[in-house]
């Protein structure tokens, strides 16, 4: 019985750490920043297999912004749970509207995303797609690996390294190095980074 208990609240502390879908009736407020790029997302989940909400993103290149607004659904479409570690795959999709260059037009997005987890290892991979016709066709594709120096109580505050790397063309045309701290409290993920040329990285994830 203890081991059932135990192992109930690892994977309840795997699938509320950075999850696109949570637990039913959780909402999600996130915000992803970084010098040339921001992400911001209010998602509710529906059941323990979709969320909706909205999300919006812009992006900076050369001085001139793209910004784009969308109504997302995310879908959990698979989920393995072991002994000690959990493996997820998600798909995304939005529909919405882009401002690139001072041009307005409707715009839609699609994508997914796989990660595998323990209490002290983590491998994390994206790919999005945003496209807005006769203005772009953008893919975003992210990946991160990471570990924890030491596996801490479930009311404890709970400590991660990690090196994520980014190619998001309309905010840099090569890849981006991203060294960053990652920190678990309770409801509460925030992140923080530099990346190999100099830009910051600041993220803050809330649960309720």
């Amino acid at each position: 019985m203890f081991k059932l208990l135990s192992l109930s609240f690892i994977l309840f502390t795997l699938n509320v750490s950075a999850h696109p879908v949570i637990y039913r009736d959780g909402i999600v407020v996130s915000s992803f920043n970084m010098d040339n790029m921001n992400d911001q997302q209010l998602m509710y989940s529906v059941t323990e297999k979709f969320a909706a909400g909205l999300n919006s993103l812009r992006f900076s290149h050369d001085k001139k912004d793209t910004d784009l607004v969308f109504a997302k659904l995310n879908h959990l479409a698979y989920r393995y749970n072991g002994h000690d570690s959990q493996a997820n795959i998600y798909l995304h999709s939005g529909i919405g509207l882009s401002d690139h260059r001072a041009k307005s037009q409707g715009a839609f997005m699609y994508g997914a995303e796989a990660d595998w987890e323990t209490r002290t290892l983590f491998l994390g991979l994206k790919h999005f797609q945003y496209y807005s016709p006769h203005q772009f066709d953008m893919p975003v594709t992210m990946a991160r690996i990471g570990f924890s120096p030491f596996t801490a109580s479930f009311d404890s505050l709970q400590s991660w390294f990690m090196i994520q790397a980014m190619h998001a063309p309309l905010a840099d045309k090569t890849v981006s190095l991203t060294p960053m701290l990652r920190f678990f409290y309770k409801n509460v993920l925030w992140e923080m980074g530099a990346s190999a040329k100099g830009g910051w990285m600041l993220n803050l994830m809330v649960h309720y």
